[in-house]
């Protein structure tokens, strides 16, 4: 087994973590993981395998969590496991909540902040030898979670079609269950006309009818760089959406989150704003793009203002459509969550699946419980 780690992303760009990216996959490029290592409160680890004279072949990202980490549910095991249990409708008994407390410290692996978990590889790799490299990936993460005190390893959002990831986790002993549906929306090509053959004919004329409101509206979209300025005027939006949606952002973490993307995504981030006549934003619409994918991954609104305009649809479908025309841009990324929406504008969804060890015997088995009470196969 040859698999090698490094404790940065530059020194894993050294160790070849290039050769074993996919150009179209945000998450796990250079600048991603700079942001990514800029948010987590404990240094991540990025793994590299290959041959003995130092090809890498596979690669996977490793971010240690503990109790002091952001409590994100689409990251922390814990709250993962939580957020699936509200969303069936069963309470969490006092065992099930030890053994979610006993989770941590984890190992969260394959992508940290984004329900998306990847293990790149070489292109070219044949599926036996790709089975190989994430077998000795996955070894080596258990091994060093294992000797540094770890209570758990998780991969929480695998896609369906990832057999060689999922069937190494499930020989390995771990849970498995559905954790979400991911959306994309290929694109037969460009224009606006292209994307409209995506949908049904009846929701193709309500698509008109929309865009005919804002046009009525006064509202202009335009394109804007991600800068300081514009920053100032994004915030307050992202906090208004968070709000409605119950999170409890601040405005130093919008600010910090939004400065992240400008440093680490340069001139891929783009804003698509909406703003009235006089000017004053009144939504947007945060893209990145990475090779032929844009990636659709924040959103705000003015809702004082915004009575029952269909915003959210021209800023999250129809503009990045139009800006994806002009692009290049094939594939539009829109992660999970609001799916009934995005299904209806044209997306496909993915199922998504968690895989869970915790190395104590009772805790997996804790765990395994709660799997079964929620209705998923453990």
């Amino acid at each position: 087994m040859s698999v090698w780690t490094a404790d940065s992303v530059e020194t894993a760009r050294k160790a070849g973590w290039d050769a074993v990216l996919d150009p179209d996959d945000l998450f796990r490029s250079p600048g991603w993981l700079e942001l990514e290592s800029e948010q987590t409160n404990l240094p991540p680890v990025y793994y590299l395998a290959g041959t003995d004279d130092g090809a890498a072949e596979a690669g996977l990202s490793c971010y240690p969590l503990d109790a002091a980490s952001e409590p994100w549910p689409f990251m922390r095991v814990d709250r993962t496991l939580r957020m699936l249990a509200e969303r069936h409708g069963v309470e969490v008994g006092r065992q099930a909540e030890a053994a979610l407390d006993a989770l941590l410290p984890t190992y969260l692996c394959g992508g940290r902040r984004v329900p998306n978990t990847a293990v790149p590889s070489a292109p070219g790799l044949d599926a036996d030898r790709r089975r190989q490299r994430v077998g000795e990936l996955v070894a080596a993460v258990e091994a060093d979670a294992r000797d540094g005190g770890v209570a758990s390893v998780a991969f929480l959002f695998a896609g369906a079609g990832d057999t060689a990831l999922r069937e190494t986790l499930r020989a390995r002993g771990y849970l498995e269950f559905p954790t979400a549906n991911y959306s994309t929306m290929r694109l037969p090509g460009p224009g606006f006309d292209a994307y409209l053959e995506l949908i049904a004919p009846d929701r193709r004329r309500k698509v008109r009818y929309e865009r005919r409101q804002l046009e009525a509206a006064g509202l202009r979209f335009t394109v804007e760089p991600l800068t300081g300025p514009l920053t100032a005027e994004l915030v307050p939006l992202l906090l208004q959406h968070g709000g409605k949606y119950g999170h409890r952002y601040t405005a130093e973490g919008m600010t910090r989150n939004l400065e992240l993307h400008a440093r680490h995504c340069g001139a891929a981030a783009e804003v698509i704003a909406a703003r009235d006549a006089d000017g004053v934003l009144r939504g947007f619409s945060l893209v990145v793009r990475r090779g032929d994918r844009l990636y659709v991954r924040q959103t705000g609104y003015d809702y004082d203002w915004l009575g029952k305009l269909p915003l959210y649809f021209a800023l999250c479908f129809y503009e990045p459509v139009e800006h994806a025309g002009r692009t290049g841009a094939t594939t539009l990324d829109y992660a999970v969550a609001t799916e009934q929406a995005k299904v209806s504008r044209g997306c496909v969804l993915e199922e998504r699946l968690g895989y869970l060890k915790a190395f104590d015997a009772g805790t997996h088995e804790s765990a395994a419980g709660l799997l079964r009470l929620l209705g998923q196969p453990a």
